[in-house]
């Protein structure tokens, strides 16, 4: 599990609201389900809103999880945002260029053409919640490697 999400309740979850976005947001939570004191904030868009960290500058000293979103065309607020004393844990697929050099940053991007958000979610928890993965990975049309994780989960053809 992402040290990140060891040691901190996520204030807020920020993701794309496709399937991928969706089954890589359900993995966290079920790793590190909030209390019945603290729910979070969950803000998405459709498909291509995907400027979504312009809606958390001026929040400070929380906890943020980024997932599915570009960290390219979020960078500006990204940035601001660390600079506000939020801790960030970005996780996504999509190009990022280069990433902030931050103690409050902890990235895991991986822009290869075979993966997808759900899938490195999938890959930081060590497989968990491994059929909410291959679905996220089907649903960002990643056919043979949906279906090659399935298998290696036990899935058959059926399922």
């Amino acid at each position: 599990m992402p040290f990140f999400l060891e040691h901190s309740a996520v204030g807020h979850y920020v993701f794309n609201g496709d399937a991928d976005g969706l089954f890589a947001l359900q993995q966290l939570r079920l790793a590190a389900p909030s209390s019945d004191a603290q729910t979070p904030q969950l803000i998405t868009g459709v498909k291509r809103d995907i400027r979504l960290l312009t809606r958390l500058v001026g929040v400070k000293e929380a906890s943020i999880a980024v997932l599915d979103i570009s960290l390219d065309k979020n960078r500006a607020a990204l940035e601001q945002i660390l600079a506000e004393g939020n801790r960030v844990l970005y996780i996504d697929h999509h190009h990022a260029g280069e990433i902030p050099a931050s103690p409050s940053l902890q990235a895991h991007i991986d822009p290869s053409p075979a993966i997808c958000t759900s899938l490195i979610v999938d890959r930081l928890l060590e497989g968990r919640y491994a059929g909410w993965a291959v679905a996220g990975a089907f649903g960002d049309d990643l056919i043979k490697p949906a279906t090659e994780r399935a298998r290696t989960v036990g899935f058959v053809e059926a399922d």
